[in-house]
């Protein structure tokens, strides 16, 4: 391992180190007490966000549990070059919210579709104007629900004294992306965000240990899959997941250790999908996000008991040794041990994939023979391969990995399996 390769696994150990997090929260929270200011969590709202939809439900209930203020921030253009795909997100991420308000027990419009844009307009500017208002999350529920569900006579009514400036929406934007983050639908306290309903039981345990909430955590629902498999176990036995993923995204590698336990412990079967990491294909990815990706991911897995920082960034011959190797595995069943092992030594054991050595050591983890470094596939045929699985992942209707496919249903994210679940129970 090179100088700077070693520079930057130790900067990577401390950046998403437990430690580090508890001395960031130490000093904020001393910092708050000295100047004796209230604990107040920003809020960024975007109406034709379905995520927000759900937020708005539930924040009210939040701030009271832990006393807390919570301040909206209405924003309505959000950084172009964070989402790859924006259409297929847009579509997608309907689904999902409404996926997750049956899980949550929040409210949804079953007939959601994309709002009207000219009604979001006008939407953004009358929020705006209220974010001061007592009941802005009533407010944004009411006229949220008439959006998603096109009721523009609703909309015009309830936004007939909107403000057509944008000057506020303007100056919510710059915050947000001065604090360092890219979307909607998040929170921000003491220097970390928190987005959607999937991160709340995060901010419910940080609060909890300041001693200012309930000692309950309400928001950990898409935690308990695990639960759910000692009942289906049997009843699920022999179905198939397929699996697009990276070998360089950090949710992949958790992705993957998902994948690993739900096969050995209900007997599913994994259909691997490997495909090349974003900035293989030619694409971005931008500083704030990659800095919110590796901090998010770290703290996931301290929550699920993954091991998760010393790492050893596979881009470039390291991922292309590991497809080479990885597609080779999979054609004799072994891609799951192979892909796994590999993805946890770049990613929690500073391995180096581009060696051999660092390759024997992934292999003997995956217990295989390091006979199958002369297994490698030409990189053509891999290539081609891997280009199949990126067409079949988009025409799939998703952008990103990890991507879970039961039959029909399509699920992106790691934080997606108890919906995976549901979906093999209804294979």
């Amino acid at each position: 391992m090179g100088f700077e390769s070693l520079i930057k696994m130790k900067a990577a150990q401390w950046l998403t180190s437990e430690r580090k997090i508890k001395l960031e929260r130490l000093l904020f929270e001393t910092g708050r007490r000295l100047t004796r200011r209230p604990r107040e969590v920003i809020y960024f709202h975007r109406v034709d966000d379905p995520y927000c939809q759900l937020m708005v439900q539930v924040l009210p209930e939040f701030s009271k549990r832990f006393g807390v203020k919570v301040i909206p921030k209405v924003v309505e253009r959000l950084p172009a070059d964070m989402y790859p795909d924006p259409a297929r997100f847009e579509a997608y991420s309907i689904l999902d919210a409404s996926r997750l308000a049956r899980l949550y027990g929040a409210g949804f419009p079953y007939n959601a579709t994309v709002p009207d844009r000219l009604a979001v307009g006008m939407a953004h500017r009358f929020l705006a104007s209220v974010e001061d208002n007592d009941n802005f999350f009533g407010i944004a529920e009411e006229i949220g629900e008439a959006l998603w569900q096109r009721n523009l006579v609703d909309v015009q009514e309830l936004t007939k004294s909107a403000d057509l400036t944008n000057d506020k929406l303007t100056k919510n934007e710059q915050l947000l992306r001065k604090l360092g983050h890219y979307a909607s639908a998040t929170l921000y306290y003491g220097g970390e965000f928190y987005f959607g309903l999937d991160r709340l039981d995060h901010l419910e345990r940080r609060l909890n240990d300041e001693g200012c909430g309930d000692g309950e955590v309400h928001f950990e629902l898409q935690r308990l899959w695990r639960h759910e498999i000692r009942n289906l176990h049997k009843s699920i036995a022999g179905r198939s997941i397929e699996l697009f993923f990276s070998v360089r995204s950090p949710y992949s590698y958790l992705g993957l250790e998902y994948a690993q336990e739900l096969a050995a412990e209900a007997g599913v079967s994994i259909r691997l999908k490997p495909v090349l990491p974003m900035l293989m294909r030619g694409m971005k990815v931008p500083s704030a996000k990659g800095r919110y990706i590796l901090n998010d991911v770290a703290r996931e897995a301290r929550v699920e008991g993954i091991r998760f920082g010393k790492i050893n960034d596979p881009l470039g011959l390291a991922t292309k040794r590991a497809m080479a190797l990885g597609f080779a595995t999979i054609k004799e069943g072994y891609g799951l041990e192979f892909f796994t092992a590999f993805t946890r030594g770049v990613w929690s054991q500073g391995i180096d994939g581009t060696s051999d050595d660092g390759l024997k050591e992934i292999l003997k983890n995956a217990s295989l023979s390091s006979d199958w470094l002369s297994h490698a596939l030409p990189e053509e045929d891999w290539m081609r391969i891997a280009e199949t699985n990126q067409r079949d992942m988009l025409m799939s209707g998703s952008w990103g990995v990890p991507t879970f496919r039961v039959g029909n249903t399509v699920l992106w994210g790691q934080d997606r399996m108890w919906a995976v679940l549901e979906a093999l129970k209804q294979q």
